[in-house]
């Protein structure tokens, strides 16, 4: 049986001004961020914002280098990659009739 660990939280943020308008920002988490965690935050496809692998993953650190003008974008974007991709899984989905487990009656076929 796998072992449940709650999602990392966020403890500390840097960021620092790299010139030309960039940003070069950190977050630190409270614990490192397991070798499975870290597989299933990087297969997450991406969905027309920063992607996974424009996060770089180092222990309990999370760093990317971002325009000042979307750095808010950029931290929201890292959070819901992280709970997307370490929410707990279901172990199955239910299976089975529908109908009947609702208590209506079979579709002739």
């Amino acid at each position: 049986m796998e072992r449940t660990t709650r999602p990392p939280q966020s403890v500390r943020e840097r960021v620092d001004r790299l010139g030309g308008g960039r940003l070069a920002c950190a977050v630190i988490f409270d614990r490192e961020f397991t070798p499975e965690e870290v597989r299933r935050i990087a297969v997450r496809p991406g969905d027309g914002g920063p992607a996974a692998s424009d996060f770089r993953f180092e222990g309990r650190v999370v760093r990317y280098e971002c325009s000042e003008a979307d750095e808010a974008r950029w931290r929201l974007a890292l959070e819901i990659l992280l709970v997307k991709a370490l929410r707990e899984r279901r172990e199955s989905r239910p299976t089975g009739d529908l109908r009947a487990r609702m208590g209506l009656r079979p579709i002739p076929r």
